[in-house]
């Protein structure tokens, strides 16, 4: 395999797991949620869609791609009833980030200098997902929540 040729092959699976997934997933449990007339979609997306990585850029376009899917869908979908919101996580501390290559993975301490709120991300701090799921989060669709200490600021 040429290095062109494992390039499309990364290409290729990146967008799959990281927005075909979303379409693939969307479409088995919208009929239910039709059927109910109510319904929560939430996309995972990341900070990457809007700031970039050069290192990334498969990870960042697709990523960048769950934006449009979700407001395409919050516009089909909201005459059902259904809301659908993207979240943007920024550095969020993960077993994952491990796994990347060590010239790809950024500085723990350059990512915390780019956020207005000085410290890693944890887990626990997407936890405000949960709450769009939820009948008190039936009025807001379309939207995008930046969940990244202040790290982009719009």
């Amino acid at each position: 395999m040429t290095r062109h040729e494992t390039y499309e092959v990364a290409w290729h699976r990146t967008l799959d797991v990281n927005l075909t997934i979303h379409y693939r997933m969307t479409h088995a449990v919208t009929p239910a949620m039709v059927d109910r007339q109510w319904g929560s979609i939430f996309n995972v997306s990341s900070v990457n869609a809007r700031s970039g990585r050069p290192g990334l850029i498969a990870y960042s376009t697709a990523k960048a791609g769950l934006l449009g899917f979700t407001r395409s869908l919050a516009r089909k979908l909201g005459p059902h009833g259904i809301c659908v919101n993207t979240v943007l996580p920024g550095a969020i501390q993960v077993d994952a980030e491990h796994t990347l290559p060590a010239h790809r993975r950024a500085r723990p301490e350059d990512q915390i200098a780019r956020q207005c709120v000085p410290r890693r991300g944890q887990p626990g701090d997407v936890a405000a997902i949960a709450f769009l799921a939820t009948l008190s989060a039936s009025f807001i669709t379309g939207r995008s929540l930046h969940i990244d200490g202040g790290w982009l600021l719009h």
